[in-house]
């Protein structure tokens, strides 16, 4: 099972927000991911937003996103493997 951690970040000086978790059960090369939520995201105001956002990164940059999204130059969202399942 491979993890990456999706954060979101508003200013360069303010800690960032994990919006959620993309899982592949398999090999990425192999296999779509699933997106999963934060559980701390939940309720708060605009967090269908950020999900549909993570949503459209993860599209955009198929079919190899796993390393894509790694290396993705946003000042904003970043992408880190993190192990075991959220």
């Amino acid at each position: 099972m491979r993890v990456l951690e999706a954060r979101f970040r508003s200013r360069g000086d303010e800690p960032f927000l994990v919006v959620g978790h993309l899982v592949w059960l398999g090999t990425p090369a192999s296999e779509p991911s699933h997106v999963q939520p934060a559980p701390a995201l939940a309720g708060q105001e605009g967090a269908a937003a950020f999900i549909s956002k993570l949503e459209y990164l993860v599209a955009s940059t198929a079919p190899d996103c796993f390393e894509r999204l790694q290396q993705l130059g946003s000042s904003f969202w970043s992408f880190v493997e993190v192990a075991g399942a959220p």
